[in-house]
Order: structure tokens, then C-alpha cells, then sequence
């Protein structure tokens, strides 16, 4: 699955986005409710969060093991 480096949020915690890495590789997951939109790039977060009317100047940066620990 890869391991979360990163995460921003919505102060809600409505939506987040996570930096994902696996290997050499590394790519973007949004997580919104039951929802979770996997191997993304930047620009596709970008255009997901400006089409669901997000305002990316808006999240915060959060543990990413906060996520993980809830769901374990």
C-alpha cells in the first residue's frame, strides 16, 4: 500500500491529502469521508480539490499517523 509521508487537511478534516511513498515511488491519495482517490498526481489533487470547491490555501499540515492509527 505505501507508507504516508505527509498529510494536509481541511481544518474539518473534511478532506485530506496524503503523500504517499512506496520504493522510488511517491504519489498523492485524497481521502474524503469513505472516499479515497488513490495514485494521483499533483495537478489531479489540484483539480479534484478546485472542482469540489476546496480551498487549498486552507489545509493544514497533520501527522500523517493520525490517520493509520484510527483505522487500525
Amino acid at each position: 500500500m505505501g507508507d504516508v509521508e505527509g498529510a494536509m487537511q481541511t481544518p474539518d478534516g473534511a478532506w485530506r491529502v496524503e503523500v504517499v511513498r512506496r520504493g522510488r515511488t511517491r504519489w498523492y491519495r485524497i481521502v474524503h469521508g469513505e472516499d479515497v482517490l488513490d495514485w494521483l498526481s499533483i495537478a489531479a489533487v489540484e483539480r479534484i480539490l478546485e472542482e469540489a470547491g476546496v480551498e487549498r490555501h486552507l489545509l493544514v499540515e497533520v501527522d500523517p499517523a493520525v490517520r493509520a492509527r484510527r483505522t487500525a
